[in-house]
């Protein structure tokens, strides 16, 4: 991405995974495994995992806004709601055995939370709102059990974001609220994967993208 938007993993509630996740470096169109496993767990390819590979157990899922105790900036709902459902309709149509659906209730196993938090702050780790990390204009926390089992995952987004990334960078924090954790650095998959370091020029999920979410998700025959 061209502006940061960081993914955090936490394990029981206790950080344990990368101090702050981000890019993996490789060159050349990889091999379809080669990039599931680098977007995944963090293998470099032809290298080892730097954590597990993390998946929901459950194949729908239900995502929600949740605003903090003032009141949203004026437009900011509609903004969110303008980002969120395009980017739901990509996931989902993407043949994967999950699907993620809007709730207008509290209750959700996603939450996507804006906040005036400006790129660069430092986060600490507050349960059920982030991890430690460095803030920037979309930053995902995911919680996850001993078996590697994503329990909810929690969205911030900068209302400081403008228009032109807010499409991108929501679908790519939905999509690695999925469990696909790790960006990747190559100029190769730049404006080609939503999973792209350097990009925010995607707003598809096809081609390795897609058959992503249907490896982590196998479709049922």
């Amino acid at each position: 991405m061209i502006r940061l938007a960081l993914a955090l993993v936490l394990f029981a509630g206790v950080a344990a995974a990368e101090d702050q996740i981000d890019g993996v470096a490789a060159e050349g169109v990889l091999s379809d495994l080669d990039f599931f496993r680098l977007v995944t767990c963090g293998a470099p390819p032809g290298g080892s995992c730097k954590g597990p590979v993390l998946r929901w157990a459950k194949p729908a899922l239900r995502l929600t806004i949740r605003h903090g105790a003032g009141p949203a900036p004026i437009g900011l709902t509609a903004r969110l709601q303008a980002a969120i459902d395009p980017a739901l309709d990509q996931i989902n149509g993407a043949g994967a055995a999950i699907r993620v659906e809007r709730t207008p209730g509290p209750f959700a196993d996603i939450t996507v939370i804006p906040t005036e938090l400006t790129e660069g702050t430092v986060m600490t780790e507050v349960p059920g709102f982030s991890g430690p990390g460095v803030m920037g204009v979309g930053y995902m926390t995911l919680w996850s059990d001993e078996a590697d089992r994503i329990t909810s995952a929690v969205i911030l987004i900068s209302t400081a974001i403008s228009d032109e990334d807010l499409p991108s960078v929501m679908l790519e924090e939905i999509t690695q609220a999925l469990g696909p954790l790790y960006d990747i650095e190559n100029p190769a998959y730049d404006g080609v994967s939503i999973l792209s370091q350097d990009s925010n020029l995607t707003t598809t999920i096809t081609g390795q993208d897609a058959a992503l979410l249907r490896w982590l998700y196998p479709p049922r025959i």
